[in-house]
């Protein structure tokens, strides 16, 4: 059976007594593994403990598809339930398996364990997936990205356990930054939690500065600086920022390698306007979205960098880096002369 929104999230808080087993699957590898964890401890009251967890990979069972029959009806010598956890990370042994599926379905009262799969994202067409879907003791729930609603509601739920307000305005500002991966997203909010002392300080609460400061990390902020004063044009205060840089220790492959995921960043959002999309829609499409207090800067790159230009700007970092990779390369001069070199192109546009 297929359960998703609500159906889905009662399962996971209360599995029927007859259910053997579930698969996660979808784009969100997050979700799936964090929803197979909680569904992992209404199984079992050990489902930690490598006595009662059997974990499978999908070489395991293009090797040998039998051994999913044998496992979940093994018996365990504890008295306890055991559980059968597989990575499903390819689908070469799909139809063995799903196969077996059906034959557990069909005979329940042969299974001794249950069975959660872990995979990625499946088409319609997946043996596995149909086997899962078709089934009437086993069930398939698809793990899709969250949206931006269901992630507002996530960071305010985990904050408010911790005695931690948030302004709305950070909250708009915070939450496209945590889209694409559950346990990214849970990663980001852990950090921001952490930055807020856990809400030891009584009102604690969350502010626009507090995302602008947490958001790249003190190191990442400095590289901001240095890639946007050169990208829009301004190689005084490029050459600035990256002196600054130096001084702190930031390495130059470092802001190299800033420089080069912003210029396909960009490169990305510029096709996509290309083929029609606004610059609004471009930069909301990219993944990780464009951090809001960067969106104005970001928007005028697009208007003074051409896919042409920024082919050539990606041409020229990638040379950079190569030649950095020399041994006893000036890194810091090459890093310095490819900044403004792309300041003054950008300074003539403007």
């Amino acid at each position: 059976m297929k359960l998703t929104g609500a159906r889905a999230e009662n399962y996971l808080k209360s599995p029927p007594p007859d259910s053997l087993g579930a698969l996660f699957f979808g784009p969100d590898q997050g979700l799936c593994a964090e929803r197979a964890t909680a569904l992992a401890g209404q199984f079992s009251d050990n489902p930690d403990d490598p006595f009662s967890v059997t974990a499978l990979s999908a070489d395991d069972l293009a090797n040998d598809p039998a051994r999913l029959a044998d496992e979940m009806s093994a018996l365990s010598l504890l008295g306890d339930t055991r559980l059968i956890r597989v990575r499903l990370s390819h689908e070469r042994p799909g139809a063995a398996v799903a196969k077996i599926l059906k034959t557990l379905d069909a005979r329940p009262e042969t299974c001794a364990a249950r069975l959660i799969i872990e995979a990625g994202d499946m088409t319609p067409r997946s043996a596995v997936r149909k086997a899962f879907e078709t089934a009437k003791n086993f069930a398939a729930i698809p793990c899709y990205a969250d949206t931006q609603a269901s992630l507002a509601t996530l960071v305010k739920n985990e904050l408010t356990d911790l005695d931690i307000r948030i302004e709305r305005e950070a909250l708009d500002a915070f939450v496209p930054l945590l889209e694409g991966d559950r346990r990214l997203a849970r990663g980001e909010i852990e950090k921001l939690a952490l930055y807020k002392g856990y809400g030891k300080d009584e009102g604690a609460v969350v502010s626009l500065d507090d995302i602008k400061a947490i958001a790249a990390g003190a190191g990442s902020a400095g590289l901001d600086d240095i890639i946007m004063d050169a990208m829009s044009g301004n190689p005084k205060a490029a050459d600035s920022s990256f002196r600054r840089a130096m001084d702190s220790k930031i390495t130059p492959p470092s802001v190299l390698f800033a420089l080069q995921r912003h210029l396909t960043r960009l490169h990305q959002a510029g096709s996509l306007m290309r083929v029609g999309q606004s610059a609004d829609q471009a930069m909301g499409s990219l993944r990780p979205p464009v951090f809001v207090m960067q969106k104005t800067q970001f928007s005028r790159h697009l208007r003074i960098w051409s896919l042409p230009a920024l082919s050539r700007a990606i041409a020229q970092s990638l040379e950079a880096e190569k030649q950095m990779k020399t041994a006893g390369s000036p890194a810091e001069a090459l890093m310095g002369r490819l900044l403004m070199a792309l300041s003054s192109y950008a300074a003539k546009r403007i």
